[in-house]
């Protein structure tokens, strides 16, 4: 049972990452006329945006990588909020909150700088195009912040909450 938890809290905070990710672009392609619709995937949900495309450099850049920002931020935000959540007595909500940062802090610089290698770029073709930088600047970026959270999370938030204290 307490497996099962854990894929459930997972799989939450994994639609919370897709909401907000993907919200991002949304509003995003909204704001710059370009929103055409939403496409599911095998593994998520697509912003589909209007061809041929009609923002380039920083606007690119910015629809393209902002949701990654957004989404790490939150991270951060709720890592630092950690102190706060740990003294709910309520465990969903530090279950839920602990899957969430985890997620946050890990998912864009990993698919970012290494998986977008094999599923056909996503965020990091815009975030290149848009900021004229070659690819592997960006992949590089992204697996330095990934190493820096994964860091973040093994020596602070999983011992915070995972740890019993005796």
């Amino acid at each position: 049972m307490r497996l099962v938890r854990k894929y459930l809290y997972f799989i939450l905070a994994g639609i919370t990452y897709l909401i907000v990710h993907e919200g991002v672009h949304i509003i995003q392609a909204l704001i710059y006329g370009i929103y055409k619709g939403i496409k599911l995937l095998p593994l998520g949900v697509e912003v589909e945006v209007i061809q041929p495309l009609t923002i380039s450099g920083l606007k690119l850049s910015a629809f393209s990588g902002l949701s990654s920002i957004s989404t790490m931020l939150m991270g951060y935000v709720l890592f630092l909020l950690s102190p706060v959540v740990l003294k709910s007595k309520k465990q969903y909500l530090k279950n839920y909150i602990y899957y969430v940062t985890f997620v946050f802090l890990l998912l864009d610089p990993i698919y970012i700088s290494i998986l977008s290698n094999f599923v056909g770029g996503g965020d990091i073709n815009g975030i290149a195009l848009g900021l004229h930088l070659p690819y592997m600047l960006v992949r590089s970026v992204y697996l330095i912040i990934a190493i820096l959270n994964a860091c973040l999370i093994y020596k602070k938030l999983y011992p915070a909450y995972v740890i019993k204290k005796q």
